[in-house]
């Protein structure tokens, strides 16, 4: 297999997952209130990757080394991130939200992924991304770190909202898991 077939590969998994997400996203139920600053926050972060790599300076991050291995383990590791982020939400089924935000008749899930990690679908996330930096470079490697940034706040911010809203059954179930790795963290 040619390099590029594993690159449109990676991106059209990508868009199968952003297509997923809107279509289930109709059947969520409402936020509490809005939060149009985060999604604007997310888009950037998004648009941000996928111009940076046509600066100059950033050149260097436009490589697609095609190594039939290497490629095939990213390629692996991107259909286990988001096939990881598609179980989280299916799980999540109608408490599922784009922000860190509260639901209308919010419940605490946790089973499935949630069992052992309280943040699957940024797990799952951050391993897509990976999977895909390493198969097409650029664009995929500013995503993982903005991505990843973006994640890192989301789980503290989501901890919090979580504990305030669930008060009595938050606080011994994020003693029972970990956030983003099965058993390290």
């Amino acid at each position: 297999m040619s390099a590029t077939i594993f690159i449109w590969l990676i991106y059209a998994f990508w868009l199968i997952l952003i297509a997923y997400l809107i279509v289930s996203a109709r059947g969520a139920k409402p936020d509490t209130q809005g939060h149009l600053l985060q999604s604007f926050g997310l888009l950037f972060a998004i648009i941000a990757a996928f111009l940076l790599p046509y600066l100059p300076i950033f050149h260097f991050v436009n490589f697609a080394p095609f190594n039939p291995i290497l490629s095939s383990i990213g390629l692996i590791l991107n259909v286990a991130g988001i096939t990881f982020v598609v179980w989280a939400r299916q799980r999540l089924g109608r408490n599922w939200s784009q922000t860190v935000s509260v639901k209308e008749g919010h419940e605490l899930v946790t089973s499935g992924p949630y069992r052992h990690i309280r943040h699957p679908m940024y797990t799952g996330g951050f391993i897509a991304c990976l999977g895909s930096a390493i198969v097409a470079g650029g664009a995929f490697v500013f995503l993982l770190l903005f991505l990843g940034a973006i994640f890192l706040w989301r789980v503290g911010s989501e901890d919090k909202l979580m504990e305030q809203q669930f008060p009595n059954e938050y606080p011994d179930y994020k003693k029972r898991t970990k956030a983003v790795i099965p058993f390290v963290w």
